[in-house]
Formats: structure tokens, C-alpha cells, sequence
């Protein structure tokens, strides 16, 4: 049976658990209150709703077509502007809980929506702007060919360098909670600086190095926090990227440019799963993109994956 729903705190609630591994849309109905909402990739699957809890699942990891899929932001901002906000409010106001288990740029965007469910609801420029082309990125895991020296995307390296820096150190191999809510925070405060234009840019780092690889793909390392795009603008279409993730273990991104490239994303998710013996928390992802499993990473090392 649903959890009964708790009245108190009137307004969006955020749950920041890292070290959640993702779990089944039917797993997290039975295990989370009603007027609970899961965020990319909280619960494994395609977007859901179900009305009798109510439910929701933002999403544009598995299961989908990620390149015909909204990102978890502007999924949110769809369904706030279709109407979702009644599905879930509680004595007149709107007040789900938000699960999370990532703090990244979609996450953190997907969160500012609900948190400032009033501005979602208006469609200025800016939020528009700013959604479209995050939303590119992100669907596209930083693929989509903007020029590198484009303003917006220089405002938005400023917008989300707490996640990216904080991506780029140790602590994120922690999974420390508090430091997860404490990115999403400092990003929320920056998209709304963005959005009222007092906002400031910032210049994309684009090094890296091939570590491996193979004739159609490359093994890299991120030297600048934003080298996959630099990989990208280069003419690597295919690659993975690896990252120490604590002692012994790896944190993986494969991926490709689009499905037109002939590297089978869902094929080696498969195969890594079956390599490292996988159950919860797997490898996971879509049809051009995925990872290492999110909360305790790869035991495979580079040379092992390659």
C-alpha cells in the first residue's frame, strides 16, 4: 500500500540521496510516499506518471531515444506548464517531494523549476533560452555543435561551475549528502542570477588527452573540466572517459556522438553489467550515452574496459 502523505513543509521538499542506487518505477511506488517525484535517472526508466499516487518520474536515461527525449529539465517544464502543479498539491499548495541521487546540470535546473514553480510557469525568454540550450547539451551529453565562444555557453559554464568543479575533485567519489545539496544550491542561486542578467560568463576548458582507445573510438582523459567537448570539437565521435572514483575503483563515461555513429552504447552497458556482475546499482544509460553504476563506480580499470 502508498505511504501516507505527510502535510507538513508546504512547498517543493528536495531529497538528496547519493548513495541510492537507481531503482524500478514499481520499487520506488512502494517505497515513497505519495506526491513523490524521482529526477534523471533517481528511478531507472522512462518518463511516468501515475495519477493515483500521484507519481512522477523525470527521466531521459534508459529506456528512450535520447536524442527524441526532452532532458529532465525541460520534461518539468512541460508538465508544469500542462498542469502538473494540481496533481500534487497538498491543502491548496504545491508540495511533492523531490528524490535525487546526482547533483548535475540537469538535476540542478530540473529542481530550480520546482522550487520556483511561479517563474516556471511564466515563458520568458530567458528561461526559454536558457532550457533549450542546456537541455541540447545535456540530451546530447555536450555533443550538439555550439561554437565553444557562444556567450550563452560561456553564461552557462559560469551557471553550473559548482557542479563542474565539483565533478572535477575528489569529493564527489564521497557521496556525501550534504555536499550534493550544497552544489544544487549554489547552482539554484546562479540560474536565477543568469536569469535576472546578472549572471557572468566564464570560458570553456576544453583539454584533454587520448589515453586509449580503439580504430573507432577513443579512451580520454578530462584535463580541463570540459574536455569531453573539446574530444567532440576534434572529430572524436566516440569515446569513454575515465576517472579515478575513490581507492580501486572507476567512474566511466561512454558515449557517441548520436546513434548515427557506429559504437552500440546499449551493447557494452550489457556486456559491462555481465563483466562486473551487476544487480542494483548497474552500469545504466540510453542509446548514446551511459556510465559506470553511481554509487560505487567500476571495479574494471581502463586497460581491463578497453
Amino acid at each position: 500500500m502508498p505511504l501516507a502523505r505527510d502535510n507538513r513543509g508546504m512547498s517543493a521538499e528536495l531529497i538528496v540521496r547519493p548513495n541510492t542506487a537507481p531503482m524500478t518505477w514499481e520499487v520506488f511506488k512502494k517505497t515513497h510516499r505519495v506526491g513523490s517525484i524521482a529526477l534523471d535517472g533517481y528511478v531507472s526508466g522512462a518518463p511516468q506518471f501515475d495519477y493515483e499516487g500521484p507519481y512522477l518520474n523525470a527521466n531521459h536515461h534508459e529506456d528512450v531515444n535520447r536524442l527524441a527525449t526532452l532532458s529532465t529539465a525541460q520534461q518539468i517544464q512541460q508538465f508544469i506548464r500542462m498542469g502538473m502543479e494540481d496533481s500534487f498539491k497538498v491543502a491548496g499548495e504545491f508540495s511533492p517531494k523531490v528524490y535525487v541521487n546526482d547533483c548535475d546540470q540537469d538535476v540542478c535546473a530540473a529542481w530550480f523549476l520546482l522550487n520556483n514553480i511561479d517563474r516556471a510557469k511564466q515563458p520568458t525568454h530567458m528561461l526559454n533560452r536558457f532550457l533549450n540550450v542546456a537541455g541540447t547539451l545535456d540530451v546530447t551529453a555536450g555533443a550538439y555543435p555550439y561554437p565553444k565562444d557562444l556567450r550563452i555557453i560561456e553564461e552557462l559554464a559560469w551557471v553550473f561551475e559548482p557542479y563542474t568543479d565539483f565533478r572535477a575533485s575528489d569529493d564527489m567519489a564521497k557521496k556525501n549528502a550534504t555536499q550534493y545539496r550544497d552544489v544544487i544550491d549554489a547552482v539554484e542561486t546562479r540560474i536565477a542570477r543568469h536569469l535576472e542578467g546578472t549572471g557572468k560568463k566564464k570560458r570553456l576548458e576544453t583539454d584533454y588527452e587520448i589515453v586509449g582507445g580503439g580504430e573507432n573510438w577513443k579512451m580520454i582523459r578530462e584535463i580541463g573540466k570540459d574536455g569531453k567537448i573539446g574530444a567532440f570539437m576534434d572529430g572524436i565521435n566516440a569515446y569513454v572517459i575515465a576517472k579515478p572514483h575513490g581507492e580501486e575503483r572507476w567512474r566511466y563515461s561512454i558515449g557517441r556522438r548520436s546513434e548515427f555513429v557506429p559504437f552500440d552504447v546499449p551493447a557494452l552497458i550489457d556486456v559491462l553489467n555481465k563483466a562486473e556482475g551487476c544487480t542494483t546499482d548497474r552500469w545504466g544509460g540510453a542509446d548514446i550515452v551511459g556510465g559506470s553504476p553511481r554509487v560505487n563506480g567500476s571495479a574494471l580499470s581502463p586497460d581491463q574496459l578497453q
